[in-house]
């Protein structure tokens, strides 16, 4: 009987669905995740970024008095994510405590995330350690240990599944997992359109997917569309007005900037993304060989991050530095499982000809020793850093979280019921003062030149789109500050002194409007 033989060259069919099962080995390292990932949330803690206090504050307005707002004075609809708010509202709800309440979030779905990965490996007949070097590379980037409480930790989460769910070409889970990124950020909905163009088995069943996500995503935003009187977020216009409010950075050049201020933390949470665009560009020209078979949404996934880094080059917003996770955890999660696929175990020719056991290759060795050695980098840099964290290794904040929320707290004793007008970054402030502190953020009022302005510089068509949006918008007016709280650059003689390593020394005081 004849036998055929499939060519390093021959095209090679993705391997068949495994049964859905979770493994203990995949358990072990979940909770391995969570381990790993406790241990952080306690070294970052005190450092969280000022955006992340504006969702805790969001969070624990909802979960204490059911108001959807950055204060407890007014409704707001700032949070980039409202699924990161539900979720953080939720913990803070049954733990009592918002940020203690992230701290059980962040450890949930980075078990999760790394349960995902690791069925993913299995699902492409890769070695565990994909999942591993991915789970940890993720967790262990200074980019990401910077934005704990931000929206990444849930958004790669729901990626890595929807990643699983396109492997094993199940729509009904994945148009739910496409819903659920766009519900923690609009413009996620970049890795679930790829994800499907790329995915024979799922876009013929295009309506099942698209079905499944308005069901799922309908209930938020037409509660969002008539209550708080806009279908997406308000970001959308602050970050898009703003553009041009750094200067001559913004989201293409702007990695430049944190290259010169923070060098060793834009370098270490660059190299994996970097390898994973280089497995990108390789790929086209060995995707054909039998140990490429079946990574095709691996791949896709990794161009979903690129893709999402035009977009935001073309939009060219300023250069936020959680504004890069995105396209760097993508691309992570690429480098770790299309090197896996490189070090994969092949046959060792015998001399008879009959089969011999299987050896490793060199690439396997080397693939694991510069991961190893990237990890060891990143721990030692976030532990050098001091225990915990004063502020966090990338930042563009104008204090440390301690002092901000010790000014919060000062002014919650000083000002009473007037009304703050705040010096430009709220969130801590908002969190530890509890008082009506107004910027765009937490006064629509406030906004509503903001979003006349946008109107009126956008072409016909998103024109009508921005009009659609807030078709239902209440026009309050803006509020009339009491006072002001104003920040002073190298001035540290002010009510309360500052550093900060993205602006230096100053200081906040309160004054007259």
């Amino acid at each position: 009987m004849q036998t055929s033989q499939v060519s390093p060259s021959s095209p090679v069919s993705p391997p068949s669905p495994r049964p859905r099962r979770t493994e203990r080995a995949d358990l072990l390292l979940a909770g391995g995740a969570a381990v790993v990932a406790a241990l952080c949330f306690l070294l970052v803690r005190a450092s969280l970024i000022d955006d992340a206090y504006i969702t805790l504050s969001y969070a624990r307005n909802l979960a204490e008095e059911f108001h959807w707002g950055l204060t407890p004075f007014r409704t707001a609809n700032s949070a980039t994510s409202p699924l990161n708010v539900l979720v953080l509202g939720l913990a803070a709800f049954v733990v009592r405590d918002p940020v203690w309440g992230l701290g059980v979030v962040f450890v949930v779905l980075t078990a999760l995330q790394a349960l995902g990965l690791a069925r993913l490996a299995r699902r492409l007949d890769l070695s565990r350690g994909a999942a591993v070097a991915a789970t940890a590379l993720l967790l262990l980037s200074p980019l990401f240990l910077a934005i704990v409480g931000m929206e990444m930790t849930l958004a790669l989460t729901l990626a890595v599944w929807a990643t699983v769910a396109a492997a094993e070409r199940r729509p009904v889970l994945f148009g739910a997992l496409a819903a659920l990124l766009v519900l923690t950020r609009v413009d996620l909905a970049v890795v679930p359109l790829v994800l499907l163009l790329a995915t024979p088995g799922l876009l013929r069943r295009t309506h099942v997917v698209l079905g499944t996500a308005l069901l799922v995503a309908a209930p938020w935003y037409v509660f969002s569309w008539v209550a708080l009187g806009a279908l997406v977020p308000d970001t959308l216009v602050i970050k898009t007005v703003s553009t041009g409010a750094w200067g001559p950075w913004d989201f293409a050049n702007g990695w430049q900037l944190y290259l010169e201020r923070y060098p060793a933390a834009t370098v270490l949470a660059a190299i994996p993304a970097l390898a994973g665009l280089l497995a990108l560009v390789v790929w086209p020209f060995v995707r054909r060989r039998a140990r490429w078979a079946g990574l095709g949404p691996v791949v896709a996934l990794g161009a979903a991050g690129v893709l999402h880094a035009v977009a935001y080059s073309l939009l060219a917003p300023p250069p936020f530095h959680w504004y890069y996770a995105p396209s760097v955890g993508a691309l992570t999660v690429t480098a770790a499982f299309l090197g896996a696929a490189a070090a994969a175990r092949r046959p060792a020719p015998a001399a008879d000809g009959s089969p011999a056991p299987a050896r490793r290759r060199p690439v396997a060795l080397l693939a694991a020793g510069v991961a190893a050695a990237l990890l060891l980098v990143d721990a030692a840099f976030a532990l050098q850093r001091g225990v915990p964290w004063e502020m966090t290794p990338i930042t563009t904040n104008w204090a440390t979280a301690e002092q901000y929320l010790a000014i919060g707290e000062d002014l919650r004793a000083e000002v009473g019921d007037d009304v703050v007008r705040s010096p430009g970054e709220i969130g801590t402030l908002a969190y530890a003062c509890r008082c009506d502190i107004v910027d765009p953020f937490s006064d629509r009022g406030t906004l509503l030149p903001q979003i006349d302005q946008r109107q009126e510089e956008a072409g016909t068509v998103m024109r009508l789109l921005l009009r659609l949006n807030f078709a239902n918008l209440d026009r309050p007016p803006a509020a009339e500050p009491d006072r002001a709280l104003v920040y002073e650059g190298g001035r540290p003689d002010g009510d309360w002194p500052v550093t900060s390593a993205w602006r230096g020394s100053g200081s906040f005081s309160l004054v007259a409007p």
